[in-house]
């Protein structure tokens, strides 16, 4: 649901004040001489030529999205400690643009625009001036398109999921594919339907406030759960927080498995331990599957998945989601999330390694080949002077 409106989000962006009433400007741009006007004064395009340089402008669009992506991606690896406090105030920042996107409130600010000369770069048009354009029509920082980008790059960096860039590029895209297939029919309904566009932003602002809503309260719950497990007392919990408490409360606990059977890492002492902490909704999580499981296959190892329903939608996601991937490593259910809280964990995926003697020796964050697993394999063996 989260891709889905941040794809809504594109569609509105392409509808909006900023960028429909270019649309007829920018194709002029882009069919150069291939446009002809009859003696009634009808446009007509060349529909391949006008469609092959909205291709390379839809291209320049996307390379500003990849740049994105990559910034986000980078820095969602540094934010990932303090996401809920960054989920909190993104989202406070999303309800705020979403009220002016509607017009409860008034931003000056954000009505701010970018204007460029673009006489030299429009022409003579060709293929790299028609990517070129798309790149800096792009960069535009306007008051419609601003709020709906910034909502897609604070999910993307609070997540650590590009995705949302990705798809957020998508829906802003895809009609300019659309309308360089079928200009003139495009352009037609753009003029008849033109006042519909102040009706998208208050759309596109009710989204982001929906949006910003749901990120403070997931937060909000995720840090209400890590209180809640910081006072457990010593009947259910360590009885301090040195490491060794911890590490002893964590390998003796007992947990469920998905087939709601008792799991005590404990029982698999003389074994190294990997626990894979993932959820049903993370996409490096899903590609991340099939390796592990081959990984798990070793027989000089004890793998598990950990998961918890604190972090998903549904109750019921883990067990249908072990069944749907076809999951043959075993799965823990940490329904209170007590791993998750003891271990840290920030971002998804997270491999925690314990040793032989029931320590947490090392943890890599991320998804993983077969052959850095191997190599974090070989590492914790290093570590504990094992052969």
């Amino acid at each position: 649901m989260d891709l889905l409106g941040v794809f809504l989000e594109g569609l509105l962006s392409f509808l909006s004040p900023c960028v429909l009433p270019l649309i007829p400007l920018y194709v002029s741009y882009l069919a150069g001489d291939s446009k002809e006007t009859d003696e009634e004064g009808n446009v007509t395009y060349n529909r391949l030529h006008v469609f092959i340089m909205t291709l390379f402008f839809v291209l320049g669009i996307c390379l500003t999205f990849v740049l994105l992506s990559l910034t986000a991606s980078l820095l969602g690896s540094y934010v990932g400690r303090y996401s809920e406090i960054i989920s909190i105030i993104g989202g406070t920042l999303l309800i705020v643009f979403g009220l002016h996107q509607t017009g409860v409130i008034h931003i000056d600010i954000l009505e701010k625009e970018l204007k460029l000369k673009m006489n030299s770069l429009t022409e003579g048009m060709n293929l790299l001036k028609a990517f070129l354009l798309g790149f800096v029509f792009s960069l535009g920082w306007s008051p419609c398109i601003g709020p709906m980008l910034a909502n897609a790059i604070l999910l993307a960096t609070t997540s650590n999921d590009y995705m949302y860039i990705i798809v957020y590029g998508l829906g802003f895209v895809i009609p300019f594919i659309v309308t360089g297939l079928f200009t003139s029919t495009i352009l037609n309904l753009i003029n008849r339907y033109k006042n519909i566009m102040k009706y998208t932003l208050i759309a596109a602002g009710l989204i982001m406030i929906c949006f910003g809503s749901y990120m403070i309260f997931s937060a909000s719950r995720t840090i209400a759960g890590y209180k809640e497990l910081n006072t457990v007392g010593t009947d259910d919990g360590p009885a301090s927080n040195s490491s060794e408490d911890i590490q002893e409360y964590l390998i003796s606990h007992e947990f469920l498995n998905t087939d709601g059977e008792t799991v005590r890492l404990a029982d698999y002492k003389g074994q190294f331990i990997f626990l894979n902490f993932t959820t049903t909704w993370c996409t490096y999580c899903a590609e991340e599957i099939p390796i592990y499981e081959e990984f798990s296959k070793n027989d000089e190892i004890k793998c598990f998945y950990v998961m918890s329903p604190k972090n998903e939608y549904t109750n019921d996601a883990i067990e249908k989601f072990v069944k749907e991937k076809s999951i043959t490593v075993e799965t823990i259910n940490d329904t209170e999330g007590i791993l998750f809280y003891y271990c840290g964990i920030t971002g998804y995926p997270t491999t925690y390694v314990v040793s032989p003697e029931g320590k947490f020796i090392l943890y890599a964050a991320g998804a993983m080949d077969l052959e850095r697993f191997n190599e974090m394999l070989a590492y914790a063996k290093e570590q504990c002077g094992s052969d």
